[in-house]
């Protein structure tokens, strides 16, 4: 039977799902808080970075190739493997000895986490009505937000009071139990009438581009402008050397025909924008705390909280108006949260308080879970039932993509923005931009900044970031626009196979 009609096994399975999600999100916040600490322990501070960056490109990677492989293949098993996975890398990161230990268990542990993650929500949609995955997918997005408001103190305890190893090991708990419900209540019936050749070629070639385009993206400002038109010039190429493969290939990792459909293409696009903005905010949204008003590091951290409150409260209700309004109405709503938030940040907020800047990330955040969550819907009640994994990873995959992206080339526009306007040194130092900047973000440092210097220091600083919250709202602006071509019907319009039960 279809999984809506047994409750019991609704109940179980749906809390597995959730117990994963919720597993994931926590070791992203747990570990943030443990880093620093991690770093004192393992040496190596240079290699800081590394540990976010190889888990954060791993785990893109990593989800469209498991949208589709979950397609071919047994979802069941892919996702008992994916859990086990990520709690053996868990305990791996653990016993760590070193910095470049941890890096490569992270990013073993990031492809065992985008494939957790993409198979998960690919599940709800083949076990769920069409009317009913919305408000599953909007507590999924919930769960995010509450481990973004519990993981940060949970963490500074455990490490404070058990060890930073504890920061990895409390997800064998967690996952046990979701292993232990999906194993003795999801039934998968196999593989019958799927694709089971895999696109090694095109899965190759995708794995080369996108960590090609998130390591360039990552270091911009490293890169020569030779440097910089070679490496796109190179991407370029793969990209059109992937679209070859994938035309030719049986069963292609990505479905060109699948992303040609107009309210796919929509909303994978939007997803893609909003991505790059919400990012924007969660990156630049501190520095502005920290910078120009002065705040500390608790306070910047701090700031987040709405948008994290924001972005579940959005995610949960969208399932109700979804449902009786239809996918783009809410989709256009969404973006328009995010116009007023960012519009107030980039025009109206020249004497902005740390108030003002938390009320507007929770407008931002409402937003962007009301836009997340109807496209996820959207795509996954729009394609195939063959394609459903894929069509789910590609929402996951644009978000990503578009978030690692923009906030490099939102970080060059600043750059240059405040290189421009504080112009030359500053503050005792030698260059000018952001090398003077830094001088702002911390107490000690800033009490030798001559009175002069340090007011031309955050003007510059205020009117950069001014310019980038004004990109994103433009961003925000065109995504509004992308949202016109999202499907208008409504989830209980449209019925799709549901091929997995439960027992």
């Amino acid at each position: 039977m279809p999984l809506a009609n047994q409750s019991r096994a609704v109940l179980l399975v749906t809390l597995a799902i959730f117990l994963q999600v919720l597993l994931a999100a926590l070791d992203t916040t747990i570990v943030s808080t443990a880093m620093p600490t991690v770093a004192a322990a393992l040496g190596g501070m240079h290699l800081y970075s590394g540990v976010f960056s190889a888990y954060m490109i791993a785990s893109t990677i990593a989800t469209p190739i498991a949208g589709k492989l979950s397609d071919q293949f047994n979802r069941k098993k892919m996702y008992l493997a994916s859990i086990t996975a990520f709690l053996a890398t868990s305990m791996l990161c653990g016993v760590a000895p070193s910095m470049i230990w941890l890096i490569v268990c992270r990013a073993l542990q990031g492809l065992a986490g985008g494939t957790m993650f993409a198979i998960s929500l690919s599940l709800v949609a083949v076990l769920y009505a069409p009317h009913e995955r919305g408000k599953i997918q909007g507590i999924i997005s919930s769960l995010w937000a509450i481990a973004s408001m519990i993981g940060p103190p949970l963490g500074g305890y455990v490490v404070q009071h058990l060890s930073w190893r504890w920061a990895f090991y409390l997800n064998l708990p967690v996952g046990i139990l979701a292993m232990a419900f999906i194993h003795r209540f999801l039934h998968d019936p196999g593989t019958a009438g799927r694709h089971t050749t895999v696109d090694y070629a095109g899965a190759g070639v995708l794995t080369t581009l996108v960590a090609g385009v998130m390591v360039l993206s990552n270091n911009l400002q490293a890169f020569s402008r030779l440097a910089l038109l070679l490496s796109g010039v190179a991407l370029v190429a793969l990209l059109l050397v992937l679209v070859r493969i994938e035309r030719r290939a049986a069963a292609p990792i990505i479905p060109l025909a699948l992303l040609r459909q107009d309210d796919i293409a929509a909303a994978n696009l939007t997803t893609f924008v909003t991505g790059i903005c919400t990012f924007g905010f969660i990156v630049f949204a501190p520095l502005y705390v920290q910078g120009v008003l002065s705040g500390t590091a608790t306070a910047a951290g701090l700031v987040l909280i709405p948008l994290s409150i924001g972005w579940g409260a959005g995610s949960f209700f969208s399932a109700h108006f979804l449902n009786r309004v239809g996918y783009r109405p809410v989709a256009m709503l969404g973006a328009l949260f995010m116009i007023i938030g960012f519009g107030y940040l980039s025009l109206a907020m020249h004497s902005p308080t740390f108030a003002g800047i938390a009320t507007v990330g929770f407008v931002i955040g409402t937003g962007m879970g009301l836009a997340t969550n109807v496209i996820t819907v959207a795509v996954q009640n729009s394609a195939a039932p063959q394609h459903i994994g894929t069509a789910t990873s590609s929402t996951i995959f644009s978000r990503a993509l578009g978030g690692a992206v923009g906030v490099s080339i939102l970080g060059a526009i600043l750059a240059g923005r405040v290189a421009a306007l504080v112009g030359g040194p500053a503050a005792g130092g030698t260059n000018g931009g952001l090398a003077e900047i830094r001088a702002l973000l911390l107490p000690e440092t800033r009490a030798q900044i001559p009175p002069e210097a340090f007011v031309h220091l955050q003007r510059g600083l205020a009117e950069g970031l001014h310019t980038v919250f004004a990109v994103c709202g433009v961003l925000s602006l065109a995504a509004f626009l992308v949202t016109l071509r999202v499907s208008a019907q409504r989830p209980h319009e449209q019925s799709k196979t549901l091929p997995a039960t439960v027992h």
